[in-house]
């Protein structure tokens, strides 16, 4: 377990989470057998691959002293190995999946919110700040599609 890692390989590590599950997004999608399912897996998918460039454009345009800062994060990588170990079968409910994402997105919260807790410089504390405040727009986003969903 790494306890200190700089910002360009914490915000790394949540990008290939976000890749990751774009591609099992995906895959589920194709192996779904109800339409609700699958147009939820899409939705996911796509929402997945927002984040996913996003972060990859923050990246592109933060300073090179935010990025290469070092920032003590204890249970950084046991966080980012639960949200990569969420499974969903391809016959779940929309329910289930939705259930599933959201157990994602605050496993995702719960590592930003460890991460600007335990960073020493403002602006980094900022950096994972706005990362949860962009997370938790889309948990709202993902439960009123969800809502949607459902209701379809």
């Amino acid at each position: 377990m790494i306890r200190y890692s700089q910002v360009k390989d914490m915000l790394e590590q949540v990008r290939d989470v976000h890749g990751q599950l774009v591609l099992y997004y995906d895959r589920l999608s194709k192996e779904a057998e109800q339409r609700r399912v699958k147009m939820l897996l899409d939705h996911m998918s796509k929402h997945e691959q927002d984040l996913q460039d996003g972060l990859r454009a923050y990246e592109e345009t933060a300073t090179q002293g935010v990025m290469d800062t070092y920032v003590d994060c204890k249970y950084c990588d046991e966080i980012l190995v639960t949200c990569k170990q969420t499974p969903i079968a391809p016959e779940t409910s929309v329910e289930g999946v939705i259930r599933v994402a959201m157990d994602v997105d605050n496993c995702l919260l719960r590592f930003f919110r460890e991460s600007a807790e335990h960073a020493e410089t403002e602006r980094v504390r900022d950096v994972f700040k706005n990362l949860v405040d962009m997370e938790e727009s889309e948990l709202r986003k993902l439960a009123m599609n969800a809502l949607l969903a459902m209701d379809y």
